[in-house]
């Protein structure tokens, strides 16, 4: 992915003779959709915005769209208390554990403006970056990332089978 070849120079993209990386080349996959948010947040206050992806695999959603602290928080939270409501069977582990599930609800709603405050972030840190350091930024830090999301689905599964039945 790269930002310009060096055959070709685009002025519109430069601002004091530096590359401006836009939002659609962090957002990626869906920019459409994001567009849409976005700009919906920039012009309201308001924060929320509904996102069926996020509440149904909450945690693999925020990993999908590279926010892995965040989804692997939810992972291990909800590892950390099936593994008491699995073995004890009180009722206050379960509920403790069921209510885990509320931060897919708060992802439902709050998602899209947690990626949106991350893409403002991103497009901050990459105006402190020097030009020839930019296309590694951009590939790092932009689009989504499949091979990630498909390792922690497999490495939770793991980690429940070990957690629970082992």
């Amino acid at each position: 992915m790269n930002l310009f070849k060096k055959s070709e120079k685009k002025e519109e993209n430069k601002i004091n003779n530096k590359i401006k990386i836009s939002e659609k080349d962090f957002v990626g996959k869906n920019y459409e959709y994001y567009e849409d948010c976005f700009q919906a947040f920039r012009k309201n206050a308001k924060k929320t915005n509904f996102n069926l992806a996020a509440l149904l695999v909450a945690p693999y959603w925020y990993i999908y769209r590279k926010m892995v602290f965040t989804g692997a928080f939810i992972v291990g939270i909800q590892i950390i208390l099936a593994i008491p409501a699995y073995f004890l069977k009180t009722p206050v582990w379960i509920a403790l554990y069921l209510a885990t599930f509320l931060l897919y609800v708060r992802a439902a709603f709050y998602g899209n403006f947690d990626y949106y405050k991350r893409i403002e972030n991103l497009k901050k840190d990459s105006n402190n970056i020097d030009d020839k350091f930019k296309d590694k930024f951009l590939k790092d830090k932009s689009g989504v990332d499949v091979y990630m999301t498909v390792c922690w689905i497999i490495g939770t599964i793991i980690l429940y089978a070990f957690a629970l039945f082992i």
